[in-house]
């Protein structure tokens, strides 16, 4: 509600200079006061003073009318005031007598979001002469309120430099700052023994200091910071202890905290070409204790698989199959029960090592060793009855996966040199299945496949 500067009945108030009110607004109480100042005959101008206090969340606008004789409107001041949430506003408003004519009112009014009042003041001819010297003495408040605000806000000061006690050495560092008037900010930072590790400056009000904490900085460093204007200087010193004893940076997996929910913080593949029958090599940065990284096609056709490691990198051979496809390399990170997932595309290049692998040597015997060959006990199953899956010929190792028509993946395990066969169990959906093995042999490689069909 508006609270009238004199309560007297308004035949009395003639003789005031001025209103104040007060506004009780959702977001914070508002106060203003508004007054005739000064006025310069010679000079046909009469000065107006007005202060708004601005409590509440929300900006404020104030324009200024002055009222004639015959309640026409003439805005007197041709500028908005502007008056920011949570801030005290002082301000004079200068009114050109010769352009606005005869009046008997200034009027400001006062808007926001959920805010509208206004406040009055006299014209200078209707002040009674038994007190000229009010004008004067607004006047003078008015002017000295403006300079001692204005040095306030121009006066440097710091209002926040949020160090941490202690830090890790090796980690980053990042320290939130504020200050406040017309400055600018300066910092340094350095070690126990004087060594200066970063120094620079800012003209942001606000914002986040970003160090690199070197692995030898020793124990303890030192932030300067300072702000310095024409209107002064203010400085901070904060002191920042280093734990050199910080946690390494990779844990075995199976010694990580499994209750945490699994990240996968960074996921790559490092090789810059891949080609089929050669190798691809992953980076990956996780907390998991287990997971596995595969490739599979657009299908959802499982071509190889690898697990991770926890030195953060893991590497599989592309099957010669592959070439020309467009693959995803797709990273399933595990904690307990949880599992996050990435994914990178990748397209396989051809490659030509299946030649080379045929085409005899110069110094080989001229009778190639027999490729190798795929055969299953039988094609035709049960659900749920054991089938042997059988590599005969020269070979390495041979990677084998049962896959249903889809292409994903129901069973899979290895071979290596020393065996022969391998046994899986029939799928209980009847339907048909393929069995996919990746034969390898020195540099070569070969994909074989065989259909099962369970009924």
């Amino acid at each position: 509600d508006l609270v009238p500067f004199d309560a007297r009945p308004r035949a009395q108030r003639l003789a005031l200079y001025g209103t104040r009110a007060q506004l009780a607004a959702s977001g914070g109480p508002i106060e203003g006061q508004f007054a005739l100042a000064a006025c310069d005959r010679r000079a046909a101008v009469a000065t107006y003073a007005l202060r708004i206090d601005n409590n509440g969340d929300a900006p404020l606008r104030a324009r200024m009318f002055c009222f004639g004789r015959k309640g026409q409107e003439v805005q007197g001041y041709p500028l908005d005031v502007a008056i920011a949430p949570f801030s005290r506003c002082d301000t004079l408003l200068p009114v050109r007598l010769h352009d606005v004519g005869p009046y008997d009112r200034a009027v400001v009014r006062v808007e926001g979001s959920d805010v509208a009042f206004s406040l009055e003041a006299p014209a200078p001819g209707s002040q009674p002469r038994r007190v000229p010297w009010l004008a004067a003495v607004a006047g003078s408040i008015a002017l000295t309120l403006g300079a001692a605000f204005g040095a306030e806000a121009a006066t440097p000061g710091i209002n926040m430099i949020a160090a941490p006690s202690r830090v890790f050495a090796g980690v980053p560092l990042e320290i939130p700052y504020a200050y406040r008037g017309w400055a600018t900010l300066r910092y340094a930072l350095k070690t126990a023994d004087g060594r200066q590790l970063a120094a620079g400056l800012t003209h942001d009000k606000e914002g986040t200091l970003k160090f690199n904490v070197p692995n030898a900085a020793g124990t303890a460093l030192t932030l300067n910071v300072a702000v310095a204007g024409p209107f002064g200087q203010r400085s901070a010193l904060q002191r920042i202890g280093i734990d050199a004893n910080a946690a390494p940076s990779h844990k075995p997996l199976a010694a990580r905290n499994t209750a945490q929910p699994p990240r996968i913080s960074s996921f790559a593949i490092e090789t810059p070409s891949v080609h089929a029958g050669g190798p691809i090599a992953f980076a990956y940065s996780t907390n998991a204790s287990s997971g596995d990284i595969w490739l599979i096609d657009e299908s959802g056709r499982l071509w190889a698989s690898t697990p991770i490691d926890a030195s953060g990198q893991s590497s599989l051979t592309v099957p010669q199959g592959a070439a020309g496809r467009q693959l995803r390399a797709v990273m399933r990170a595990k904690n307990g029960k949880q599992d996050a997932v990435a994914g990178v595309a990748v397209t396989v290049l051809p490659g030509a090592v299946v030649a080379q692998a045929t085409a005899p040597a110069q110094n080989a015997p001229s009778t190639p060793a027999p490729p190798a060959t795929l055969s299953l006990s039988k094609s035709q199953a049960a659900p749920g009855e054991t089938i042997t899956v059988s590599i005969a010929g020269a070979y390495d190792d041979a990677s084998i996966v049962l896959n249903d028509r889809a292409g994903t993946a129901v069973e899979s395990g290895d071979i290596s040199g020393g065996q022969t066969d391998i046994t899986f169990t029939a799928p209980s959906r009847p339907g048909v299945y393929y069995i996919n093995a990746n034969v390898t042999s020195g540099n070569a490689s070969q994909t074989l496949i065989k259909a099962l069909t369970v009924k």
